[in-house]
């Protein structure tokens, strides 16, 4: 979504490996990035739900406000738990404008459910901060496209595997899967199926 309004974005990882915090920022502060965005579930007690997003204080609370407002603004919350202030390392060891999001409890079963369907939602509003944060016009969703959105989830036990592609010849197989990395689709994998 940022690329497409002309961002250039960086992720701290495309895997599921382990970062050091400081290797998080140390990344994000070579790079010179105008902002950094952590993103993050939360979890205490399996009753406690909804949204928060922290800066490091309120003299940087900008980029913090403004993604939390777009959040709310989805309508994918009930409770709003603020914008609050914290001594998180990756928000305080950044040279650029920070903020951390909890966007939710994962061990609470509504929450949870809307980590899971309201996927695309809540990053469009993280992506709408941002951009008012650098002041970059977001345009809204055509009424015509709203039509084409995806349905909601509605069993999350089930699974559906997209296939690029069936070669009998290894090679084959390899190059595409080369393909498919290079175009940053990083989960891609070689499945091997015997008749």
């Amino acid at each position: 979504m940022l690329k497409s309004k002309g961002l250039e974005v960086i992720l701290s990882r495309t895997n599921d490996k382990t970062l050091s915090l400081n290797d998080r920022t140390s990344a994000a502060n070579s790079s010179k990035a105008d902002c950094f965005i952590s993103i993050h579930c939360n979890a205490f007690n399996g009753e406690a739900c909804e949204v928060e997003t922290y800066s490091y204080s309120t003299n940087t609370n900008d980029l913090a406000t403004d993604i939390h407002e777009e959040l709310l603004k989805s309508k994918c919350y009930t409770k709003n738990r603020g914008t609050k202030t914290a001594n998180f390392y990756v928000i305080k060891h950044t040279n650029m404008r920070a903020c951390l999001i909890e966007l939710g409890f994962i061990d609470n079963i509504e929450d949870s459910k809307l980590l899971l369907q309201k996927q695309d939602n809540l990053a469009e509003a993280i992506a709408r901060g941002i951009c008012k944060y650098l002041n970059i016009k977001y345009d809204t969703i055509k009424d015509d496209d709203k039509n084409t959105k995806l349905p909601e989830i509605s069993d999350s036990n089930i699974f559906y595997r997209v296939v690029c592609g069936s070669f009998n010849n290894r090679v084959y197989a390899e190059e595409r899967l080369e393909e498919l990395k290079k175009l940053g689709i990083e989960d891609s994998f070689i499945d091997i199926y015997k008749k």
